[in-house]
C-alpha cells in the first residue's frame, strides 16, 4: 500500500514538474523565434527605407552597410518583370505586389524572408522593390534550440523522477511510522480483549442455564458473540497488513468454492434464499488453480456469499460462477437482494463504513475490507456493482497458479 502511495506521489512530483517544464520551453522556444523573426524584418524593413530613399534611378543604388546581413535586393518592372537582382538564384519566386511580408519556401532546406514595397514617383508606379533574406538563420537556431530543449527536458525529468522517489519516500516514512503504530495498536487491543470475552462468554453461559427464557439473557449472548467476531476481524486485518498472505499452497478453486457454497447453503435455504453454484466443466486440473492460503481464501468467499444470502429477501437467488479467463480465474457473487445506493459504491471497501442500516443485517463494517485485503493480498482484484433493490455483483479475479500441483 505505501509503495502504491509512493509510486503516486512521485508520478504527481514529476506529471507537475514535466508541465512546468513545457510550459517554460514553450515560452522560451516562442520567445526565440519571435526576436530572431524580429530582427529579420527590421532588417529587411531598414533595407528597404534605404534603397527607396536612392530612387528615382535605375538599377536602385545596393546600400554598402546591409552586404554582410546577406540581404539580396531585386527591383521589378511594373508588370511584375524582374529587371535586376543580386540573388544567385535559377528559381525567382513569384512577385505578390499585394503582399508587404512573406517568408517564401524555395526547397524543403531553402526558405526566404521577403519584403516587397511598390515604389511611385509623382503619382505613377515605377515598379517594385523587394528585399529577401535567408530564412535559416532563424530556422536552423530554432531547430536547434528545439532539441537542446527536448534533451534537457528528458535529462531533467529524469533527475526530478529520482528526487520525486526520494523525496515521496522521505515525505511517506511518517505517515509509515504512525500506520505501524496504529496497526500495533490494534493488533495488541484485539488480543487483550479475548481474555475478558472468553470470561464473558463463559458468564453468559451460565446466566443462560439459570434463566434459559429470558429475552435479556438472550441479548446479553448476541451482543458478545457480535463484540467477539469484531476483535476477531480487527487482529485478522491486523495481521494481514503486517505478514500478507503467509504460508501459500495450490489452492484448487473449484474445490473451494464448492465447500464454501455448500457451507452456506443451508444457512440460505432456512431464510428462503435459493443459492446456486456454476462451475466450468471439467479440464486440466492446474486449470483452477491459484496459488495462496486456502484458509484466507476460505474467509473471503464466505464472506462474499453470505452477504449476498443475508442482504437477499426470501424468495430471492444468488448465484455463484467460477470462470476460466486467460492467465486468471474469476469468481462471480451475484445476489437480488436489496442493493446499494449508487452513492455509497464507491466506499463500501472502507473499514467500518455501513451503509443505510435497513439494508437488514447488521454487521461491523469489516466484511469487505477484508474481502479485498485477502484479495490484494493474493495479487488479485475485486469489484463490486450495485443499484438500490436491484441486486448486487461482486468480481473477484486471481491470478492463475501454473505450477506442478502436488495432490495431497
Amino acid at each position: 500500500m505505501f509503495q502504491q502511495l509512493r509510486r503516486r506521489l512521485a508520478l504527481w512530483y514529476t506529471g507537475v514538474t514535466a508541465v512546468l517544464l513545457l510550459v517554460f520551453a514553450l515560452a522560451g522556444y516562442v520567445y526565440v523565434q519571435t526576436t530572431l523573426s524580429e530582427r529579420i524584418d527590421d532588417t529587411l524593413d531598414h533595407v528597404v527605407e534605404v534603397v527607396v530613399a536612392t530612387l528615382p534611378g535605375e538599377p536602385p543604388v545596393w546600400p554598402a552597410d546591409v552586404e554582410e546581413d546577406r540581404v539580396g535586393l531585386e527591383w521589378f518592372a511594373p508588370t511584375g518583370e524582374r529587371l535586376w537582382s543580386t540573388l544567385d538564384m535559377t528559381v525567382v519566386p513569384r512577385l505578390h505586389p499585394g503582399v508587404w511580408r512573406e517568408t517564401v519556401t524555395i526547397s524543403s532546406e531553402a526558405a526566404l524572408r521577403q519584403v516587397t514595397q511598390p515604389v511611385y514617383r509623382d503619382g505613377r508606379l515605377l515598379g517594385y522593390v523587394r528585399v529577401s533574406h535567408p530564412w535559416f538563420e532563424v530556422t536552423k537556431p530554432v531547430r536547434q534550440l528545439l532539441i537542446d530543449l527536448i534533451l534537457g527536458g528528458l535529462v531533467s525529468l529524469g533527475l526530478v523522477a529520482v528526487a520525486g522517489w526520494f523525496l515521496s519516500g522521505l515525505a511517506m516514512l511518517p505517515v509509515r511510522q504512525s500506520y505501524q503504530r496504529l496497526e500495533q495498536f490494534t493488533a495488541d487491543a484485539s488480543h487483550e480483549l479475548r481474555s475478558p470475552l472468553a470470561s464473558l462468554q463463559m458468564n453468559w453461559e451460565l446466566l443462560q442455564k439459570q434463566y434459559p427464557n429470558q429475552p435479556q439473557v438472550q441479548a446479553i449472548g448476541g451482543l458478545i458473540q457480535r463484540l467477539g467476531r469484531l476483535v476477531d476481524d480487527l487482529l485478522f486485518l491486523a495481521r494481514q497488513d503486517t505478514q500478507g498472505v503467509g504460508g501459500g499452497e495450490a489452492c484448487p478453486l473449484d474445490g473451494l468454492v464448492m465447500e464454501v457454497t455448500q457451507e452456506q447453503q443451508g444457512l440460505a435455504q432456512a431464510q428462503g434464499v435459493s443459492l446456486h453454484l456454476e462451475l466450468p466443466t471439467a479440464g486440466d486440473p492446474e486449470t483452477l488453480t491459484v496459488w495462496g492460503n486456502y484458509g484466507q481464501l476460505q474467509r473471503l468467499f464466505t464472506n462474499l456469499i453470505r452477504n449476498a444470502w443475508q442482504y437477499t429477501p426470501a424468495g430471492g437467488q444468488v448465484w455463484v460462477r467460477l470462470k476460466a479467463a486467460g492467465e486468471t480465474l474469476t469468481v462471480a457473487v451475484q445476489d437480488t437482494g436489496v442493493g446499494i445506493a449508487e452513492a455509497d459504491v464507491p466506499r463500501v471497501f472502507d473499514r467500518f463504513y455501513r451503509v443505510d442500516p435497513a439494508r437488514g443485517a447488521g454487521g461491523s463494517g469489516l466484511g469487505l475490507a477484508i474481502a479485498q485485503s485477502i484479495v490484494q493480498a493474493h495479487q488479485g482484484t475485486i469489484h463490486l456493482t450495485s443499484k438500490k433493490e436491484a441486486g448486487t455483483l461482486v468480481v473477484v479475479t486471481l491470478p492463475r497458479f501454473k505450477g506442478q500441483v502436488h495432490p495431497g
